[in-house]
């Protein structure tokens, strides 16, 4: 049942028979193992208690059931006594005046039932009659009723007022759980009562009760590890099946595998796992096509002006082009911006491995606005645009930043502006603070980006379409060196489409400014 699963879910049949195996008897055996030993303990202990408290408490039972025996004994007693003395307390204490125990003790069993009630005696027969059917002998000639089996009138014994032995057994007085009644007559006590509580366990209906208590007890201990066995193995099985899933495909994943997904039917903590496995593996994916892509790019975007070199270099190697002024400017043309495009993927690599160099100081936010836009403002109207900024009397706004860094990122965006909006057109730059952070802003007019490619366009070397495209100059790497320059200043870039109809960067940065950011 659960390779199927796993097949299902995973995919890979092959893969996930090898892993199931393992994971079956190194956790389904030990959950099912703790589990059951988690409630064998609990009911061997809860069953133990029991069978404790209720022998002590039997044990209590009897002996309080003693003590109201006792009471009745003493009330029998008094009823005899007072009807030997009539109108003389004192006679009871007489030698004379004795008592048949035994007859007391066979009433107070008759009293509670535990005994033969002896019926009336019929007459006897006259001489040569024949007896009739329900004839019984004399009462003499009866054996004496049956008494109780709990020893209790061995353990009882009557004392005089003074405490000195009068029937019955010798008890001694020192023993301190003794009980003790007096029997009272015409209200003088004349006498007192005195018992010894059992010490020996119970016998007979009383061994047979305690029992058949423990093996009730142990039968419903019995059923409980049972059925306990059962939750166990099946709880052991609905948490395996998912991690052996997660297992599985983690291990196809750690192999390169990352079209891996695991088929999610839980909501609790482990369908939580399985789902950021699903997520870590779409990120994995996501992060893998980025990297083949960037390779890809990169490659390109090197061998277009290596090429253009090598063949300008053949063409005056083989006398094709002659080797004047002209020709040498365009080969260090080509060469410079080769090396601005291995400077650009060196910034952005120092960025991936958190070491992008930037030196924080106090600098005023106005003023890196303008001194960007005194460096574009010429290029801006040879490509009939309107580039509006800040007012030149702006109020200090004093932040702690990497100056260079921050104009790095404006002059970015500002030939991205430039470069992709139609003329005639309009780029505006606005600076503003709210709270503790200033907010940049550059709008630009038509074309636009689609709404699809706004999250993209921070990728290194991607561009949106063909409004955008690298016939136009660019090399796909300004807006990621800006995305990491503000990352490195602890601040937030993003993409919206402009108010003007074409492209708004926004970015946000701290007043002051984190160097471990850097």
């Amino acid at each position: 049942m659960w390779k199927n699963y796993a097949q299902v879910s995973i995919g890979s049949p092959q893969f996930t028979g090898t892993l199931r195996p393992c994971m079956r008897s190194r956790l389904a055996y030990t959950l099912t193992f703790w589990l059951l030993s988690a409630v064998a303990l609990s009911v061997l202990a809860l069953g133990g208690v029991t069978a404790w408290n209720l022998r002590q408490g039997f044990s209590a039972y009897l002996q309080a059931r003693d003590v109201e025996r006792l009471d009745k004994f003493v009330a029998l007693v008094a009823t005899r006594l007072e009807g030997q003395l009539g109108s003389s307390a004192a006679a009871a204490l007489k030698p004379a005046n004795r008592i048949d125990m035994l007859a007391v003790l066979r009433e107070l069993d008759i009293q509670e039932g535990n005994a033969f009630t002896p019926q009336a005696e019929p007459r006897r027969p006259g001489p040569g009659a024949a007896p009739p059917g329900d004839w019984l002998p004399p009462r003499d000639r009866l054996p004496p009723p049956p008494m109780r089996s709990d020893g209790f009138g061995a353990r009882v014994s009557l004392l005089r007022p003074d405490g000195q032995h009068w029937i019955g057994p010798m008890l001694e007085a020192g023993d301190a759980d003794l009980v003790e009644r007096p029997v009272i007559v015409q209200g003088a006590v004349v006498a007192l009562a005195r018992l010894r509580p059992r010490e020996r366990a119970p016998e007979a209906q009383e061994t047979q009760f305690l029992q058949n208590q423990y093996t009730g007890i142990l039968i419903v201990a019995t059923v409980l590890l049972l059925l306990a066995a059962a939750v166990a193995t099946w709880l052991a099985r609905q948490w395996v099946r998912p991690l052996a899933a997660v297992q599985a495909a983690t291990a196809r994943i750690a192999h390169g595998e990352l079209n891996v997904r695991i088929s999610i039917e839980r909501s609790d903590e482990i369908g939580d796992v399985m789902r950021n496995v699903n997520a870590m593996t779409e990120s994995l994916q996501r992060i893998e096509g980025a990297r083949r892509r960037w390779l890809a790019d990169l490659s390109h975007e090197l061998r277009t002006p290596l090429t253009v070199l090598r063949g300008e270099i053949e063409a005056l190697v083989d006398g094709v082009r002659p080797l004047s002024a002209s020709a040498m400017i365009s080969l260090r043309e080509d060469v410079l911006q080769l090396g601005r495009l291995v400077e650009d993927l060196h910034l952005l690599a120092m960025a991936d491995l958190s070491a992008l160099p930037c030196h924080f100081g106090q600098a005023d936010a106005p003023q890196i606005v303008a001194r960007v836009l005194g460096r574009y403002a010429a290029l801006a109207l040879t490509a009939d645009l309107t580039l509006c900024g800040p007012e030149v009397n702006t109020s200090p706004m004093p932040v702690h930043w990497d100056a260079a860094r921050i104009e790095q990122v404006l002059g970015n965006l500002l030939q991205n502006s430039l470069r992709y909006t139609d003329a005639p057109g309009r780029v505006e730059v606005v600076c503003r603070r709210v709270r503790d952070r200033v907010v940049l802003t550059v709008d630009d007019s038509a074309p636009g980006v689609a709404h699809a490619d706004l999250d993209r366009l921070f990728d290194p070397l991607y561009r949106a379409d063909a409004a955008r495209s690298r016939e136009k100059g660019g090399s796909g790497l300004g807006l990621a060196i800006c995305a990491a320059i503000i990352q490195a200043h602890g601040g937030r870039i993003s993409a919206r489409p402009s108010a003007l109809g074409g492209l708004t960067i926004r970015v946000e940065l701290p007043v002051r400014a984190n160097p471990e950011h850097a």
